[in-house]
């Protein structure tokens, strides 16, 4: 029985981690990573409401990318170059936004 108890404490506290670890990457817009990376840099700028170029430069530098892109380019094309997660790009958005909620 008391072991019982432990997995159920255990449970609990690993659920209560995991929903602080979510508020860690709240983002002034909620989109999936799934669905970033079918859009292009500019569209991520229009949700953010962001300059396409400063975050296409951001983007370039953070990855430090040799490649030729502009702000037409599909996020999982440049994927193509190095696997980022759309997390980061999420990050680098609400920094030019210049409301990080981290």
């Amino acid at each position: 029985m008391k072991k019982i108890i432990f997995v159920l404490i255990l449970i609990t506290m690993i659920g209560c981690a995991s929903e602080h670890i979510d508020d860690d990457h709240d983002h002034s817009v909620e989109i999936e990573g799934s669905d970033m990376k079918t859009l292009s840099v500019q569209e991520v700028a229009d949700l953010w409401e962001i300059d396409s170029t400063e975050l296409l430069g951001a983007i370039i530098k953070e990855f430090d990318f040799k490649r030729e892109y502009n702000t037409d380019t599909i996020l999982e094309d440049m994927r193509a170059e190095y696997k980022f997660s759309p997390a980061i790009i999420k990050d680098l958005a609400e920094e030019l936004k210049g409301g990080s909620h981290e």
